[in-house]
């Protein structure tokens, strides 16, 4: 019923969109085409209603679709594969993008055409009164913009009344999976049009000839744009004036400008006013830096590059105001110290003296104490919407680099932390090792910058031993959220956390650990380990009991209730479990070995239980005790074959275990095998990663250069990806061979992260099967 329910809204919502895309032609294309004496002529009437038709012709083939399904829904019940059928054609790209690219184009038609001529204003008035909802053109002329965002926010409520088994729920996620990604094409498109567009805008707007030549040519864009308060600041700290002003972030310089509005002869523009921008200053991005406490995080060691432009900046005055109200924080801390000695001595006096006894001392301090409290108020407040700047001038006369500072005020906390964010992400993709790093391969060889692509934090050796023989076997994270201001989780701070990484020689291990918790990664941390290290596991904390005082350096401890563990498999057969919190030095918690020491290949984890693939084709179940700790004593064993157990996965209330070519699926509660896949069909070919994205598995193999995708739930094949081709073209000289073999498989971001043994990574954008 709930189903039914949910294909009629789909019906009426495409009923109501299909009648909105004739009302523009209907209403609006063809009187303007007809009237006479004409308001626009005919070629900006093909702009304004670019491939509307197309993309009305697309819509009314899937409604004819959706109305045949509609009939027959008793005996199929199904209506993903309807979707994924009408929206997978190219021609529903092709218009949707054509229409998306020339939005920008089309509303600058009219919004010109609305403040220089009064009779189109006046038919668009009137046709908006005429109408029964009065929607405006422009409010028309958006709806294909949200279509997929609707259809998408539909099939998912469908696919939530849709039960496993039931043999719409795969094409369902299909048909998802299609829209998604035409959403997210449609959005990558038009935020280049609009790109475009903004920064024409922008060179217009600019009173600066040399910015204005500077902005109108080459790739750079606007990142954001953000209205401010200007706060200046005498040499005592004190507030002289404030005044407003608009930061434009571009990807590789800031600028700073006052915003005045030129008024239009009526306010009935689709868009807001024409604003003119006058130029206060403009300064390299990498050059920025931002002070916190009063302290700068780091100044510009180089005198500003060409595009470095400064207006009416005074390079040799230093605004301190922020930093005045901790100066002035240590000064009442430092006299509430003082009155307290005071008090002392007051209270070692023999006479009585007017004005001068303990209670006067304590009205003393309890009114630092006040002003104490109420300048940290003042600070708080300061911190969490202030901007301070350290920026590079002019020369001075000598040559030498001066600086200014600015300070800005956002509107809310959330802007500045979103603002310090987009900072710190542009100045990061200035660096070398990003402006080269990364090639978008197209089928013909060609490789083609990509201007969106995952950055490049740093790279550092993490082996700290002579032997030059250590080679990285694995490695886990440890996160951390990162913690905002207002002392809650920040999801759009940078990395918090340790990365464990294990190296092997022939006959050792070496574990390296790193800290994310500065600006700069660093190895906090390196032992080593009796065996070669296969694999490693991060097991969270579990709430419980607050832990033990840790032991000393070095010793053992059974209790690992409420702290962070990793675990460590090796080749001598044995699992080590180590403490990982901040502080944390070398502590083992836990040794235990495998049944017959076998050597463990992979492991996983879940709350309750510790899983070991192991070389001999079994998996070996620990569970966990009261204390945190983990049975030394595996609960039961699974012996899935006779080849090594390379990978292990867990999904949902199940375990993924990979033995050869073949992978089982084994209950998480029963440890009962359910089901099992059989990867590949040519013999010799061996699961050696896997990969969760949503309702979809990745695997990679040791051998070949394939990626399968399988379905979770049906275990149905749906799609191979053959990376030889592109990994050919990226090798000096085309070399070619078979080292395109994964040495590690991540799905993060919507992308499937893969290595080769190439000393490359490849970045490929997947479906997003949910």
């Amino acid at each position: 019923v709930v189903r039914r329910y949910i294909l009629g809204s789909i019906v009426d919502s495409e009923k109501n969109y299909v009648d909105a895309l004739t009302r523009i032609l209907e209403q609006y294309e063809r009187p303007l085409a007809e009237m006479e004496p004409r308001v626009l002529s005919e070629r900006k009437l093909r702009v304004v209603f670019h491939r509307l038709r197309e993309v009305r012709q697309c819509h009314r083939l899937f409604q004819m679709a959706l109305a045949s399904r509609v009939a027959e829904w008793d005996a199929v019940e199904m209506i993903g594969d309807v979707f994924v059928a009408s929206f997978s054609k190219s021609m529903v790209l092709d218009a949707y993008s054509e229409y998306v690219n020339n939005f920008s184009a089309a509303v600058a038609v009219l919004k010109k055409a609305c403040s220089t001529k009064p009779a189109f204003l006046e038919f668009l008035k009137q046709s908006q009164e005429s109408s029964p909802d009065r929607v405006t053109l422009y409010s028309l002329m958006t709806r294909p913009i949200q279509r997929f965002p609707q259809f998408i926010l539909l099939l998912q409520d469908m696919l939530r009344n849709t039960p496993r088994g039931h043999p719409d729920r795969l094409p369902l996620q299909m048909a998802l999976t299609e829209l998604e990604t035409l959403a997210e094409k449609l959005n990558e498109r038009k935020r280049d049009a609009d790109q475009r567009c903004e920064m024409k805008q922008l060179a217009k707007a600019i009173n600066e000839r040399y910015l204005n030549k500077l902005l109108s040519s080459g790739s750079r864009h606007l990142i954001r744009s953000d209205d401010v308060i200007e706060t200046v600041y005498n040499d005592r700290g004190e507030v002289l004036k404030t005044k407003e002003r608009r930061l434009l972030m571009l990807t590789d310089v800031l600028m700073c400008v006052t915003v005045s509005a030129r008024t239009g002869p009526d306010s009935h523009a689709l868009l807001p006013a024409s604003q003119r921008h006058l130029l206060k200053w403009s300064v390299p991005l990498g050059h920025v830096a931002v002070v916190e406490y009063g302290h700068p995080e780091g100044a510009a060691e180089h005198p500003p590059e060409s595009l470095a432009v400064v207006a009416n900046a005074k390079p040799h005055r230093v605004h301190v105001g922020p930093g005045q109200l901790y100066q002035d924080l240590q000064n009442l801390l430092h006299d509430l110290n003082v009155v307290g000695q005071i008090a002392q001595l007051v209270g070692d006096l023999r006479g009585h003296y007017q004005n001068l006894n303990q209670a006067v001392a304590h009205d003393w301090a309890s009114g630092l104490q006040r002003l104490v409290l109420r300048k940290e108020e003042e600070i708080r407040a300061a911190d969490c919407c202030r901007l301070q700047l350290q920026l590079p001038g002019k020369q001075d006369k000598s040559g030498r680099p001066t600086f200014f500072t600015a300070v800005f005020s956002t509107f809310t906390p959330a802007c500045k932390e979103s603002w310090l964010s987009s900072l710190q992400m542009a100045k990061l993709a200035l660096e070398e090792d990003n402006h080269v790093g990364w090639f978008c391969v197209e089928d013909d060889g060609n490789q083609v910058k990509k201007d969106r692509h995952p950055l490049l934090l740093g790279h550092m050796p993490v082996t700290v031993a002579k032997q030059q023989e250590f080679k990285i076997e694995c490695a886990v994270y440890n996160p951390e959220p990162h913690p905002g201001r207002a002392g809650r989780p920040d999801p759009t701070g940078a990395a918090q956390g340790f990365l464990w990484i294990g190296s092997c020689t022939g006959q050792m291990g070496q574990i390296a650990i790193v800290s994310f918790h500065n600006s700069n990664p660093k190895v906090i941390e390196c032992f080593n380990v009796e065996s070669r290290i296969l694999c490693m596991v991060h097991m969270p904390a579990e709430r419980g009991p607050q832990p033990s005082p840790a032991p000393e350096p070095g010793t053992t401890a059974g209790s690992a209730l409420g702290i962070p563990t990793v675990c460590l498999g090796t080749e001598e057969g044995s699992i080590s479990v180590y403490k990982s919190s901040p502080g944390a030095k070398k502590v083992r918690l836990q040794q235990f070995f495998t049944p017959d020491k076998a050597t463990v290949m992979s492991l996983a984890c879940t709350p309750r239980n510790l899983y070991a693939g192991l070389v001999d084709g079994a998996v070996a179940v620990y569970a966990k005790a009261q204390d945190g700790s983990w049975d030394s004593e595996p609960h039961k064993v699974i012996k899935l074959g006779v080849l090594p157990v390379r990978s292990l996965l867990t999904a949902e209330d199940t375990l993924w275990a990979a033995s050869g070519g073949q992978v089982s699926i084994v209950s998480v509660e029963t440890h009962a095998v359910g089901s099992q896949l059989e990867a590949h069909q040519e013999e010799g070919m061996v699961v050696s990663h896997m990969a969760i994205a949503g309702v979809g598995i990745w695997i990679a193999f040791t051998s070949g250069s394939t990626l399968r995708l399988f379905h979770t739930e049906t275990l149905k094949h749906l799609q191979d990806i053959n990376i030889a081709t592109p990994v050919h073209h990226m090798l000096p000289g085309n070399r070619a061979g078979p080292s395109a073999v994964r040495t590690s498989l991540l799905v993060c971001h919507d992308l499937l992260m893969s290595a080769p043994a190439l000393g490359f990574v490849e970045a490929l954008p997947i479906p997003r099967l949910q």
